[in-house]
């Protein structure tokens, strides 16, 4: 289990935070939190120790690597995870046609949030895997498709609200421009559809089939720009 996925009551993420201020670790004595029994210490430090954050070397606690990545998403005055942006991959995908049309690699989506939207292949940045690394591996699980050309061209950071106000979304979107595929596309899965489509086709007597994403950009270029920062806030449509 990811250690962002463990929930920590919030005495252990206080003695959490005291083992981040020790070079070598605290001794039982060194952890006390004023007005807490020796009892309940104890029980907040084995459980520590059952997550696999904490390990104890005879008399002293010390974090483990789980544990000091963990510490980096609380907040220091508060003890309690911070949520940070997701980073993650976007695939824009190009080819010729027969008619020398430019095609545009899409999914529609078949799950929540957005269920229905149309828009390109996109995918997490496992931990400890490369931005290129994540590219070719999304590309090839969610569609099949291998290529040659991987060029990382933005560097997107996209916010979404409700109207209301609150934040739903917050993500770093690395988008490689991408060209000579090989492989045979999974037109479906249970939770997208993958098609080729022209701007022609997208924007033409058809467009009503493709319920694009608010940020959804079409261009009919076949090389990569020039590497480029963006950020853009909004309201969720379709969360």
């Amino acid at each position: 289990m990811a250690s962002t996925e463990i929930k920590l009551h919030y005495y252990q993420k206080a003695l959490v935070k005291k083992l981040t201020l020790a070079k070598t670790g605290k001794r039982f004595n060194q952890l006390i939190i004023k007005g807490l029994e020796s009892e309940h210490m104890n029980y907040h430090l084995k459980q520590l120790l059952e997550t696999g954050f904490v390990v104890k070397k005879e008399d002293i606690y010390v974090l483990t690597d789980a544990g000091k990545d963990y510490s980096n998403l609380l907040d220091d005055g508060l003890a309690v995870t911070e949520k940070q942006p997701k980073t993650s991959i976007i695939i824009w995908g190009v080819r010729k046609n027969k008619k020398g049309e430019v095609e545009h690699l899409l999914n529609r989506r078949l799950r929540q949030p957005y269920y229905g939207k149309v828009g390109r292949i996109t995918g997490k940045v496992i931990f400890g895997e490369t931005l290129r690394q994540a590219a070719e591996r999304e590309l090839y699980e969610e569609t099949g498709l291998m290529a040659k050309n991987f060029t990382l061209e933005e560097i997107y950071r996209k916010l979404r609200k409700r109207e209301d106000g609150i934040f739903v979304q917050d993500v770093i979107f690395y988008i490689f421009f991408v060209t000579e595929f090989s492989g045979k596309l999974i037109k479906k899965t249970p939770f997208q559809e993958n098609f080729w489509a022209s701007k022609k086709e997208i924007f033409g007597k058809n467009k009503n089939n493709y319920d694009l994403y608010d940020d959804f950009v079409i261009d009919e270029r076949m090389k990569p720009r020039t590497l480029k920062l963006k950020e853009h806030v909004g309201v969720a449509e379709g969360f």
